[in-house]
């Protein structure tokens, strides 16, 4: 059980949220995901080792930095607190492209950890920040 107060979630999914930006990072990556992950694609949820899924992120991460004139700031979120281990957050992004701007959303359910922190077990992204780059 994790001693944080319910109310204090939101500060939590925000921390999550901003670390999450920094998943290129083996140690963020380490901290921040349960291996297997549950990842939603076209086809599906299914479980993914997290060296397959931070492989993914790290190839995504390369063609977004291939690009000129990008940048990722967190948008808000939302949480809710299912009971006192886990959270389903709702998280928002916003992703420029030059003049273009587009928001990002993702859900996740995310385990409570020992000392605060959360760990994502499952990823539910709604966008994709490759739809319509190039």
């Amino acid at each position: 059980m994790n001693p944080d107060p319910i109310r204090s979630v939101g500060s939590l999914v925000d921390t999550f949220a901003a670390r999450w930006l920094e998943l290129t990072d083996p140690a963020v990556g380490d901290a921040l995901l349960a291996d297997p992950i549950l990842v939603l694609g076209p086809s599906g949820t299914t479980a993914v080792p997290r060296a397959a899924f931070l492989g993914a992120i790290a190839s995504r991460a390369q063609a977004v930095d291939d690009l000129t004139d990008t940048s990722t700031t967190l948008a808000g979120s939302t949480a809710v607190a299912l009971g006192d281990q886990m959270v389903l957050a709702t998280i928002r992004w916003t992703f420029h492209h030059g003049e273009a701007t587009r928001e990002l959303v993702s859900d996740f359910l995310l385990e409570r950890e020992e000392g605060g922190s959360l760990r994502c077990v499952a990823y539910l992204p709604r966008t994709n920040v490759m739809t319509g780059l190039g």
